[in-house]
């Protein structure tokens, strides 16, 4: 390798693992609806917990809410679901939440969702949008400076709430149960693909994806983050988030087995597709029905259920209590994106590059010369735990020279040398 060529990689390997810190402008909403549903005989009411089941000081998270406008008896109903996530997942750091009673739409039980930030020191990829409380938590400091985290609006025209400890009549929507959804939102179980005018869209506003997207894919296994195959703006993004969508990770896959099913009905529903469990997969009053689309009159959920425990630790929580019990501790991976050369090096041609990694992560690639000029871009590529995604390189059309494969986004930045000769 020549003296330049060495100069660019240690260039190139030395590149900050993130840029400047962004926060988004709002928080990323999403919108539980007032439903025509009723709670399945079967299902059970049960009342919600009197009190938290642990220190969440030292055993989860603390929670500070300001409410605004609550009766005392809403303003119950909802302390009790911030108990209950307080003890399910575990951060040094307070999750602060701005909740208001107003009036909202006839057709709006309630609405809430996280602030986002996005390259900030600790994130795991690069240009990948995290939950503010979750990035305050990777970070170990709060990144918002006593900014909420979490946003959320109650419906206080709606008449048919139960706000009571014990357990509701088959006639009302059970508040407890509506925030303990709504906080799982906030928590990061959110993603930012959408359909608009029949074409697919990744994230617009904020624009980027968000961790929860690096998680879905398609039964066949396929990223909806892959550019090649799905472009941001295209009618096949579209085609595919009104089909089968599922969700996978390490937590999922231990406790189901597989990757889990998302709601995906054929027409884009704004707001309940795509950042939800399949309604018709888990049923109303089970504890993964908790982050189905819709709550059904009489349907109570004291708790998060496996697959929706699981699926906060894979989006990056550390969970605790109940939900640390329910999906088991998971094996020790190491974060970090490996590029092995599958040809020769001098290359006169086609080569191949496989990049794998055991947690999922965005990654930009491209192939540099020894001057740092960009001589081919292969675009955002995200890897899914346990699947290889092959990078050709075309020797053939390049000149002679050194050149440098690099892998932007993870963890840390990874560079491959690459000779070509004629």
């Amino acid at each position: 390798m020549t003296r330049r060529a060495l100069a660019v990689l240690l260039a190139l390997a030395a590149l900050p693992a993130s840029a400047q810190v962004e926060r988004s402008d709002g928080p990323a909403w999403c919108r539980l609806p007032v439903s025509t549903w009723a709670a399945p005989s079967a299902a059970a009411r049960v009342a919600r917990p009197v009190a938290p089941d642990c220190d969440p000081a030292t055993e989860g998270v603390r929670f500070e809410v300001s409410y605004t406008g609550f009766p005392p008896e809403a303003e119950g109903a909802f302390q009790a679901a911030v108990d209950t996530w307080a003890c399910r997942v575990r951060s040094d750091q307070v999750v602060r939440v701005s909740a208001t009673w107003e009036p909202l739409a006839a057709t709006t039980l309630g609405s809430a969702g996280p602030f986002l930030y996005r390259n900030f020191g600790a994130a795991p990829t690069r240009d990948v949008w995290y939950p503010a409380a979750l990035a305050d938590a990777l970070s170990g400091r709060d990144l918002g400076d006593g900014e909420a985290d979490i946003e959320a609006l109650f419906n206080s025209d709606f008449d048919d709430w139960h706000l009571g400890p014990g357990p509701p009549p088959p006639d009302l929507y059970d508040l407890y149960t509506v925030v303990l959804h709504e906080l799982g939102h906030g928590l990061g179980l959110i993603g930012s693909l959408e359909v608009e005018g029949g074409l697919g869209f990744v994230g617009r506003e904020p624009e980027g994806a968000f961790t929860y997207d690096l998680h879905t894919q398609t039964p066949a296994g396929v990223s909806l983050l892959d550019s090649d195959v799905f472009p941001d703006g295209s009618a096949a993004l579209a085609s595919a988030l009104q089909a089968e969508v599922r969700f996978v990770g390490r937590a999922v896959e231990q406790v189901a087995g597989r990757s889990v099913a998302l709601y995906a009905p054929p027409r884009w529903v704004q707001g309940g597709s795509y950042s939800h469990l399949d309604e018709e997969t888990f049923a109303a009053g089970t504890p993964d029905g908790l982050m189905t689309p819709f709550i059904a009159r009489g349907e109570t959920v004291a708790e998060p259920g496996k697959v929706v425990c699981a699926m906060i630790a894979d989006v990056g929580w550390t969970l605790a209590g109940r939900c640390a019990e329910q999906v088991g501790e998971l094996p020790a991976v190491e974060p970090r994106v490996v590029a092995t050369r599958r040809g020769p090096n001098p290359t006169t041609g086609r080569t191949t590059v496989t990049l794998t990694s055991q947690e999922p992560v965005s990654v930009r690639v491209a192939l540099v010369d020894v001057l740092g000029r960009r001589v081919a871009d292969f675009g955002r590529i995200v890897l899914v735990s346990g699947r290889t995604e092959d990078v050709v390189i075309d020797g053939g059309a390049l000149a002679s020279g050194v050149y440098v494969l690099t892998v932007l986004g993870g963890p840390e930045p990874v560079t491959l040398p690459l000779a070509v000769v004629r």
